[in-house]
């Protein structure tokens, strides 16, 4: 088996041991404690390559509220009416 194939696991097999549903496939029957502990053991360690740190801060300020805007702005006008004001069509 080569290498590629080692790193690209079975679509199929990786939907067994997928941290969001493991726990019913296990009581399911469909995957053992033990394999699922063997394929924990088996992956890599990828914490090196997460993202530490808070929340990136922006270069901009931030935009007070719009709301406060439109209340100073007075009441809003709505639009001609397109029948001229007569809704009795003939």
């Amino acid at each position: 088996m080569s290498r590629d194939a080692e790193a690209k696991p079975d679509p199929k097999t990786a939907r067994l041991y997928d941290k969001r549903i493991v726990e019913r496939n296990i009581k399911k029957g469909l995957v053992s404690r033990k394999d699922y502990d063997k394929h924990l053991k088996a992956l890599d360690d990828v914490a090196d390559k997460g993202v530490y740190g808070g929340p990136v801060e922006d270069s901009e300020p931030a935009v007070e509220d719009a709301d406060d805007d439109l209340e100073d702005a007075g009441p809003e006008e709505s639009p001609p009416d397109p029948t001229g004001g007569n809704s009795h069509t003939p």
